[in-house]
């Protein structure tokens, strides 16, 4: 993930109505759904709610090397540039599996809600590298990563400008637990436009289960490091002053990395 990276949060579903598992819908991913073409510079990870408001639910997480590559290929309105239209012309073969996937839930596209973020910060200092969120291929260690995404709001007659600067200059004072990385993002467009959000990438279940096991109950693990990282405690306290934190009482989802394109 470089600096300017890009996010879009696709928020999809599957056809309940229609009988349609979790189980066969991820099945299908796996299987076919990963094996789309993916416009350059563009990845995608395939997300199922673990616990919070979309428990059961899914999202497709993009992240695209720059907003330029990304407005290369989808408008502000969530419509498809002309470059797009070639790009799948190029690729018929992939309308089969576009219409199979289509028939199970809903895909990374109009009338789907989705949210374009920008990164405002990151911990390049964190354990978690840049690397698959998912993977399970025989002869490799499986990866599964956990994301949390936790929405923000700004207290009252706090500005964005006031709220970016403070992240600006003060987020290098964060430590994150081990195998856990921090991104702060600002929604810019999307018809579902949420204003920021904390998005914590965890290495695996076992990395969250150390500090969060239940939602909200921190663990004395997580006692001892907040005790060990005093600036960081004492950063938070700052940003409180400014915004909502991560997790209870605001609206989060974490969620678990269940498929993922092979790029």
């Amino acid at each position: 993930m470089g600096r300017s990276s890009v996010f879009t949060f696709q928020y999809i579903a599957i056809d309940t109505e229609a009988g349609v598992t979790p189980e066969e819908f991820e099945t299908f991913v796996r299987a076919e759904g990963v094996h789309l073409p993916l416009y350059p510079g563009w990845r995608w990870t395939l997300l199922r709610g673990l616990r919070g408001e979309r428990t059961g639910q899914y999202l497709m997480l993009y992240e695209i090397e720059s907003a330029e590559q990304r407005d290369r290929y989808v408008t502000a309105r969530g419509e498809q540039t002309e470059l797009a239209r070639q790009f799948w012309a190029q690729h018929p073969e992939a309308e089969a599996v576009l219409a199979r996937w289509r028939r199970l839930g809903t895909f990374g596209e109009l009338p789907t809600l989705f949210t374009d973020y920008r990164l405002l910060a990151d911990n390049p200092r964190s354990t978690v590298t840049p690397g698959p969120r998912y993977r399970n291929r025989p002869g490799e260690e499986p990866v599964a990563r956990v994301i949390g995404i936790h929405n923000l709001a700004l207290r009252a007659g706090v500005t964005e400008e006031m709220f970016d600067r403070f992240i600006a200059e003060n987020h290098h004072r964060i430590d994150d637990y081990p195998d856990w990385r921090f991104h702060v993002l600002k929604g810019e467009r999307g018809n579902r436009l949420d204003q920021y959000v904390m998005m914590m990438e965890i290495a695996s279940l076992d990395a969250l289960d150390v500090f969060y096991p239940e939602p909200d109950i921190a663990t004395g693990e997580a006692a001892e490091f907040a005790a060990a990282h005093r600036d960081t405690k004492q950063m938070y306290e700052e940003w409180k002053q400014l915004a909502s934190f991560s997790g209870s009482p605001q609206i989060y989802t974490d969620y678990l990395a269940v498929a993922e394109n092979p790029a």
